[in-house]
Protein backbone atom coordinates (compact mmCIF):
# COMPACT_ATOMS: atom_id res chain seq x y z
CA UNK A 1 0.00 0.00 0.00
CA UNK A 2 1.36 3.41 -0.72
CA UNK A 3 2.56 5.95 1.95
CA UNK A 4 0.19 8.86 1.95
CA UNK A 5 1.84 12.80 1.20
CA UNK A 6 0.34 14.12 4.47
CA UNK A 7 2.43 12.45 6.73
CA UNK A 8 5.31 14.70 7.02
CA UNK A 9 2.92 17.48 6.38
CA UNK A 10 0.99 17.17 9.26
CA UNK A 11 4.02 16.61 11.83
CA UNK A 12 4.81 19.99 10.84
CA UNK A 13 3.96 23.08 12.41
CA UNK A 14 2.38 26.47 11.15
CA UNK A 15 5.03 28.40 10.05
CA UNK A 16 4.85 32.20 9.40
CA UNK A 17 3.90 33.81 5.79
CA UNK A 18 5.44 36.67 4.45
CA UNK A 19 3.68 39.70 3.59
CA UNK A 20 2.94 40.14 0.44
CA UNK A 21 1.31 43.20 -1.43
CA UNK A 22 0.69 42.49 -4.53
CA UNK A 23 -2.97 43.96 -5.36
CA UNK A 24 -5.38 41.57 -6.46
CA UNK A 25 -6.61 43.67 -9.65
CA UNK A 26 -3.06 43.10 -11.35
CA UNK A 27 -3.98 39.18 -11.33
CA UNK A 28 -6.01 37.79 -13.86
CA UNK A 29 -8.23 34.97 -14.39
CA UNK A 30 -10.82 35.34 -11.14
CA UNK A 31 -14.03 35.30 -10.48
CA UNK A 32 -15.89 37.24 -8.36
CA UNK A 33 -18.58 35.83 -5.94
CA UNK A 34 -21.59 38.02 -7.08
CA UNK A 35 -24.31 38.11 -3.95
CA UNK A 36 -23.91 40.95 -1.87
CA UNK A 37 -23.98 40.44 1.93
CA UNK A 38 -27.08 38.96 3.47
CA UNK A 39 -28.53 37.87 -0.16
CA UNK A 40 -29.34 34.84 -1.96
CA UNK A 41 -27.11 34.59 -5.30
CA UNK A 42 -29.05 33.93 -8.75
CA UNK A 43 -28.26 30.02 -9.77
CA UNK A 44 -25.95 31.40 -12.56
CA UNK A 45 -23.44 32.88 -10.07
CA UNK A 46 -22.23 29.84 -9.24
CA UNK A 47 -19.44 27.38 -10.80
CA UNK A 48 -21.65 24.50 -12.17
CA UNK A 49 -21.31 21.58 -14.18
CA UNK A 50 -20.87 21.64 -17.93
CA UNK A 51 -20.32 18.85 -19.97
CA UNK A 52 -16.86 17.51 -19.24
CA UNK A 53 -15.82 21.12 -17.87
CA UNK A 54 -16.88 23.61 -14.89
CA UNK A 55 -17.96 26.63 -16.36
CA UNK A 56 -19.24 30.30 -14.90
CA UNK A 57 -21.42 32.72 -16.50
CA UNK A 58 -21.43 31.06 -19.37
CA UNK A 59 -17.19 30.90 -19.73
CA UNK A 60 -15.37 27.75 -18.46
CA UNK A 61 -13.51 27.76 -14.97
CA UNK A 62 -10.20 25.92 -14.39
CA UNK A 63 -9.65 25.09 -11.22
CA UNK A 64 -5.96 26.45 -10.65
CA UNK A 65 -6.14 25.91 -6.73
CA UNK A 66 -4.12 24.57 -3.61
CA UNK A 67 -4.62 23.49 -0.24
CA UNK A 68 -4.17 26.05 2.73
CA UNK A 69 -3.46 23.29 5.74
CA UNK A 70 -2.24 25.38 8.77
CA UNK A 71 -2.15 28.46 7.17
CA UNK A 72 -5.97 29.64 8.07
CA UNK A 73 -5.02 31.99 11.07
CA UNK A 74 -3.60 34.49 8.42
CA UNK A 75 -6.12 34.48 5.71
CA UNK A 76 -5.48 37.73 4.08
CA UNK A 77 -1.35 36.60 3.94
CA UNK A 78 -2.38 33.62 2.46
CA UNK A 79 -4.90 34.95 -0.15
CA UNK A 80 -2.48 37.02 -1.17
CA UNK A 81 -0.15 34.68 -2.02
CA UNK A 82 -2.43 32.47 -3.68
CA UNK A 83 -2.96 35.88 -5.69
CA UNK A 84 0.64 36.07 -6.41
CA UNK A 85 0.49 32.26 -7.82
CA UNK A 86 -2.06 32.88 -10.10
CA UNK A 87 -4.41 30.41 -8.11
CA UNK A 88 -8.04 30.77 -8.13
CA UNK A 89 -9.07 28.58 -5.89
CA UNK A 90 -8.34 27.80 -2.07
CA UNK A 91 -8.80 24.69 -0.83
CA UNK A 92 -9.89 24.48 3.31
CA UNK A 93 -8.53 20.98 4.27
CA UNK A 94 -8.40 19.47 7.70
CA UNK A 95 -9.37 23.06 9.04
CA UNK A 96 -10.30 22.09 12.53
CA UNK A 97 -8.76 24.29 15.53
CA UNK A 98 -8.05 20.96 17.45
CA UNK A 99 -6.50 18.04 15.39
CA UNK A 100 -8.87 14.97 14.52
CA UNK A 101 -10.89 15.93 17.66
CA UNK A 102 -14.99 15.48 16.79
CA UNK A 103 -16.19 17.86 19.83
CA UNK A 104 -14.30 20.68 17.38
CA UNK A 105 -15.94 19.36 14.29
CA UNK A 106 -19.08 21.95 14.71
CA UNK A 107 -17.55 24.10 16.91
CA UNK A 108 -17.64 28.30 16.58
CA UNK A 109 -13.88 28.42 16.77
CA UNK A 110 -13.50 26.37 14.08
CA UNK A 111 -15.95 27.96 12.06
CA UNK A 112 -15.55 31.48 12.52
CA UNK A 113 -11.87 30.46 11.49
CA UNK A 114 -13.15 28.99 8.43
CA UNK A 115 -15.49 32.04 7.60
CA UNK A 116 -12.58 34.52 7.69
CA UNK A 117 -10.54 32.52 5.00
CA UNK A 118 -13.81 32.14 3.00
CA UNK A 119 -14.47 36.36 3.21
CA UNK A 120 -11.11 36.82 2.54
CA UNK A 121 -11.53 34.71 -1.10
CA UNK A 122 -14.53 36.33 -1.49
CA UNK A 123 -12.98 39.74 -1.53
CA UNK A 124 -10.14 38.87 -3.28
CA UNK A 125 -12.46 37.40 -6.24
CA UNK A 126 -11.45 34.25 -5.45
CA UNK A 127 -13.32 30.95 -4.77
CA UNK A 128 -12.63 28.36 -2.36
CA UNK A 129 -13.47 24.06 -2.35
CA UNK A 130 -14.37 22.99 1.05
CA UNK A 131 -13.47 19.47 1.84
CA UNK A 132 -14.83 17.61 4.94
CA UNK A 133 -12.67 14.95 5.36
CA UNK A 134 -11.67 16.22 9.03
CA UNK A 135 -14.90 14.70 10.11
CA UNK A 136 -14.24 11.88 8.67
CA UNK A 137 -10.84 11.63 10.30
CA UNK A 138 -12.45 12.96 13.42
CA UNK A 139 -14.88 9.98 13.68
CA UNK A 140 -12.12 7.12 12.72
CA UNK A 141 -10.01 8.95 15.52
CA UNK A 142 -12.91 8.03 17.93
CA UNK A 143 -12.84 4.66 17.01
CA UNK A 144 -16.33 5.18 14.61
CA UNK A 145 -16.37 3.39 11.15
CA UNK A 146 -17.17 7.25 9.24
CA UNK A 147 -18.90 5.49 6.37
CA UNK A 148 -21.61 4.08 8.93
CA UNK A 149 -22.83 7.52 10.22
CA UNK A 150 -25.40 9.40 9.12
CA UNK A 151 -23.50 12.86 8.18
CA UNK A 152 -26.46 14.82 7.27
CA UNK A 153 -26.64 16.71 10.59
CA UNK A 154 -23.10 17.90 9.81
CA UNK A 155 -23.99 18.78 6.08
CA UNK A 156 -26.80 21.10 7.43
CA UNK A 157 -24.89 22.31 10.08
CA UNK A 158 -22.76 23.96 7.00
CA UNK A 159 -25.35 24.35 4.19
CA UNK A 160 -26.93 26.40 7.08
CA UNK A 161 -24.38 28.43 8.77
CA UNK A 162 -24.25 32.10 8.57
CA UNK A 163 -20.51 33.30 7.99
CA UNK A 164 -20.06 35.67 10.43
CA UNK A 165 -17.90 37.92 8.38
CA UNK A 166 -20.25 38.25 5.53
CA UNK A 167 -23.42 37.41 6.42
CA UNK A 168 -23.75 35.09 3.79
CA UNK A 169 -25.15 31.57 4.63
CA UNK A 170 -23.20 28.69 2.68
CA UNK A 171 -25.50 27.73 1.05
CA UNK A 172 -25.79 30.40 -0.59
CA UNK A 173 -22.37 31.92 -1.29
CA UNK A 174 -20.93 31.46 -5.04
CA UNK A 175 -17.45 31.41 -3.35
CA UNK A 176 -17.85 28.29 -2.70
CA UNK A 177 -16.52 26.29 -6.25
CA UNK A 178 -17.58 23.07 -4.56
CA UNK A 179 -17.59 20.92 -1.67
CA UNK A 180 -15.28 17.52 -1.51
CA UNK A 181 -16.74 14.70 1.10
CA UNK A 182 -13.45 12.25 2.19
CA UNK A 183 -10.64 12.58 -0.46
CA UNK A 184 -7.92 9.85 0.46
CA UNK A 185 -10.16 7.64 2.28
CA UNK A 186 -8.74 4.50 3.68
CA UNK A 187 -9.54 1.34 1.18
CA UNK A 188 -11.49 -1.43 2.78
CA UNK A 189 -9.30 -4.22 1.80
CA UNK A 190 -6.50 -2.65 3.50
CA UNK A 191 -6.66 -3.57 7.27
CA UNK A 192 -7.87 -0.03 8.40
CA UNK A 193 -10.10 -1.38 11.78
CA UNK A 194 -12.44 1.47 10.93
CA UNK A 195 -12.31 1.36 6.97
CA UNK A 196 -15.84 -0.62 6.67
CA UNK A 197 -16.67 -2.61 3.98
CA UNK A 198 -17.09 -1.77 0.30
CA UNK A 199 -20.81 -2.23 0.44
CA UNK A 200 -20.62 0.89 3.22
CA UNK A 201 -18.05 3.03 1.43
CA UNK A 202 -20.45 3.21 -1.28
CA UNK A 203 -23.73 3.79 0.27
CA UNK A 204 -21.66 6.35 2.43
CA UNK A 205 -21.38 8.49 -0.80
CA UNK A 206 -24.58 7.48 -2.48
CA UNK A 207 -26.34 8.90 0.49
CA UNK A 208 -24.05 11.85 1.49
CA UNK A 209 -23.64 12.98 -1.90
CA UNK A 210 -27.98 13.16 -2.44
CA UNK A 211 -28.06 14.76 0.93
CA UNK A 212 -25.89 17.65 0.18
CA UNK A 213 -27.67 18.50 -2.80
CA UNK A 214 -30.50 18.54 -0.88
CA UNK A 215 -29.12 20.89 1.08
CA UNK A 216 -27.31 23.21 -0.66
CA UNK A 217 -28.22 22.02 -5.18
CA UNK A 218 -26.57 25.11 -5.64
CA UNK A 219 -23.11 23.94 -5.12
CA UNK A 220 -21.65 20.90 -6.75
CA UNK A 221 -20.24 18.19 -4.62
CA UNK A 222 -17.80 15.72 -5.14
CA UNK A 223 -16.75 12.12 -3.37
CA UNK A 224 -13.42 13.81 -3.08
CA UNK A 225 -10.40 12.42 -4.68
CA UNK A 226 -9.54 8.90 -4.37
CA UNK A 227 -5.87 7.06 -3.92
CA UNK A 228 -5.31 3.08 -3.83
CA UNK A 229 -7.32 3.20 -7.44
CA UNK A 230 -3.99 1.17 -8.91
CA UNK A 231 -4.74 -1.74 -6.55
CA UNK A 232 -7.75 -4.15 -8.26
CA UNK A 233 -8.01 -5.36 -4.66
CA UNK A 234 -8.88 -1.85 -2.61
CA UNK A 235 -12.02 -2.49 -1.88
CA UNK A 236 -13.49 0.69 -3.63
CA UNK A 237 -15.92 0.70 -5.70
CA UNK A 238 -14.74 3.67 -7.70
CA UNK A 239 -16.79 3.45 -10.84
CA UNK A 240 -20.26 2.68 -9.19
CA UNK A 241 -19.37 5.64 -6.91
CA UNK A 242 -18.59 8.25 -9.21
CA UNK A 243 -21.43 6.83 -11.80
CA UNK A 244 -23.42 8.71 -9.08
CA UNK A 245 -25.43 11.20 -11.08
CA UNK A 246 -24.97 13.47 -7.81
CA UNK A 247 -21.10 12.74 -7.64
CA UNK A 248 -19.86 16.48 -9.85
CA UNK A 249 -16.72 15.40 -10.36
CA UNK A 250 -14.77 11.79 -10.90
CA UNK A 251 -11.60 12.43 -8.27
CA UNK A 252 -8.66 11.24 -8.15
CA UNK A 253 -4.50 12.30 -6.15
CA UNK A 254 -0.84 11.41 -7.46
CA UNK A 255 1.18 10.27 -4.73
CA UNK A 256 2.75 7.45 -6.65
CA UNK A 257 3.64 6.27 -10.35
CA UNK A 258 0.83 4.26 -10.39
CA UNK A 259 -1.14 6.79 -9.39
CA UNK A 260 -0.01 8.97 -12.50
CA UNK A 261 0.28 5.58 -15.20
CA UNK A 262 -2.90 3.77 -14.07
CA UNK A 263 -5.40 5.72 -11.89
CA UNK A 264 -5.20 8.83 -13.89
CA UNK A 265 -6.01 7.13 -17.21
CA UNK A 266 -8.88 4.99 -16.53
CA UNK A 267 -10.49 7.28 -14.13
CA UNK A 268 -10.60 10.27 -16.84
CA UNK A 269 -11.37 7.19 -19.71
CA UNK A 270 -14.43 6.02 -17.58
CA UNK A 271 -15.82 9.49 -16.67
CA UNK A 272 -15.11 10.68 -20.51
CA UNK A 273 -17.26 7.73 -21.38
CA UNK A 274 -19.92 8.66 -18.59
CA UNK A 275 -19.55 12.32 -20.15
CA UNK A 276 -18.58 13.65 -16.71
CA UNK A 277 -15.60 16.16 -15.69
CA UNK A 278 -12.48 14.41 -13.76
CA UNK A 279 -10.09 16.41 -11.07
CA UNK A 280 -6.80 16.05 -10.12
CA UNK A 281 -7.75 16.69 -6.68
CA UNK A 282 -4.28 16.67 -4.99
CA UNK A 283 -0.86 15.99 -5.94
CA UNK A 284 2.52 17.81 -4.00
CA UNK A 285 5.90 18.47 -4.39
CA UNK A 286 7.47 17.90 -1.27
CA UNK A 287 11.12 18.62 0.39
CA UNK A 288 12.39 15.53 1.18
CA UNK A 289 15.84 14.05 0.82
CA UNK A 290 14.61 10.27 1.82
CA UNK A 291 11.69 9.42 -0.77
CA UNK A 292 9.55 6.59 0.29
CA UNK A 293 10.38 4.50 -2.55
CA UNK A 294 11.51 4.75 -6.33
CA UNK A 295 7.51 4.96 -6.91
CA UNK A 296 7.19 7.73 -4.58
CA UNK A 297 5.57 10.92 -6.45
CA UNK A 298 5.60 13.50 -3.26
CA UNK A 299 8.78 14.12 -2.45
CA UNK A 300 12.11 15.29 -4.06
CA UNK A 301 15.13 16.40 -3.21
CA UNK A 302 15.86 19.91 -4.46
CA UNK A 303 13.84 22.84 -5.90
CA UNK A 304 14.58 22.00 -9.58
CA UNK A 305 12.87 18.37 -9.40
CA UNK A 306 10.10 19.50 -7.10
CA UNK A 307 9.01 22.63 -10.09
CA UNK A 308 9.59 19.36 -12.59
CA UNK A 309 7.13 17.46 -10.84
CA UNK A 310 4.60 20.26 -10.25
CA UNK A 311 4.92 21.11 -14.40
CA UNK A 312 4.22 17.43 -15.25
CA UNK A 313 1.29 17.46 -13.10
CA UNK A 314 -0.21 20.73 -14.64
CA UNK A 315 0.30 18.84 -17.42
CA UNK A 316 -1.75 16.03 -16.52
CA UNK A 317 -4.55 18.11 -15.85
CA UNK A 318 -4.39 19.75 -19.29
CA UNK A 319 -4.78 16.24 -20.37
CA UNK A 320 -1.07 15.72 -21.75
CA UNK A 321 1.98 14.04 -21.05
CA UNK A 322 4.87 14.37 -22.21
CA UNK A 323 5.96 10.47 -21.82
CA UNK A 324 4.20 7.84 -20.73
CA UNK A 325 -0.10 7.56 -20.46
CA UNK A 326 -1.75 10.46 -20.91
CA UNK A 327 -5.18 11.03 -19.24
CA UNK A 328 -8.12 10.17 -22.07
CA UNK A 329 -9.59 13.96 -21.96
CA UNK A 330 -8.36 17.79 -19.54
CA UNK A 331 -9.01 18.14 -16.05
CA UNK A 332 -10.93 20.31 -14.01
CA UNK A 333 -8.13 21.46 -13.12
CA UNK A 334 -5.77 20.50 -9.83
CA UNK A 335 -4.95 21.39 -6.38
CA UNK A 336 -1.61 21.10 -4.92
CA UNK A 337 -0.94 20.47 -1.32
CA UNK A 338 0.52 23.05 0.10
CA UNK A 339 0.27 26.58 -0.56
CA UNK A 340 2.65 28.51 1.99
CA UNK A 341 5.49 30.61 2.38
CA UNK A 342 8.16 30.39 5.35
CA UNK A 343 12.26 29.04 5.75
CA UNK A 344 13.05 25.69 3.96
CA UNK A 345 12.70 22.84 6.40
CA UNK A 346 13.37 19.13 5.18
CA UNK A 347 10.04 17.49 4.76
CA UNK A 348 7.85 20.61 4.10
CA UNK A 349 5.22 20.57 1.62
CA UNK A 350 4.66 24.24 1.22
CA UNK A 351 4.94 25.84 -2.24
CA UNK A 352 5.68 29.52 -2.21
CA UNK A 353 8.50 31.94 -2.56
CA UNK A 354 11.45 30.28 -0.44
CA UNK A 355 11.14 27.55 -3.50
CA UNK A 356 11.69 29.69 -6.34
CA UNK A 357 11.71 27.66 -9.81
CA UNK A 358 8.47 25.16 -7.94
CA UNK A 359 6.85 28.54 -7.10
CA UNK A 360 7.19 30.03 -10.75
CA UNK A 361 6.23 26.15 -12.10
CA UNK A 362 2.98 26.63 -10.14
CA UNK A 363 2.44 30.41 -11.93
CA UNK A 364 2.73 29.05 -15.36
CA UNK A 365 -0.97 29.20 -16.88
CA UNK A 366 0.19 26.43 -19.66
CA UNK A 367 3.54 24.94 -19.15
CA UNK A 368 5.25 23.00 -22.39
CA UNK A 369 5.41 19.43 -23.00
Amino acid sequence: MKTKRRLLGRLLTAMALLTLSLPAALLPGTANAASAPGGTAAAGDFVRVCGTRLCLHGHPFEVRGATAYSHYDDPRAEVTLARRAHLNVIELVEFDTRYHDLSDTMSEATWTRVDKVVAAARAAGMHVILHFAEYGQSLAANGTTPTTVDWKSYLRFVANRVNTVTGVTYKNDPTIAMVQLYGEIDAPNFGVPTAGTTEQMTAFFARTLAQWHELAPNIPASSGGFSYLNYSNSGIDWQTIMADPNNAACGVEVNSTADRDVSVPNVSSYCKSLGKPWFLAAWSSCYNHNPWGPEDLDHFPDDATMAAHAREMKLVALGRRADGPAPAMPAIGSDFWNLGAGPVVEGTCDIGPQFPQTFAAVREPHPAG
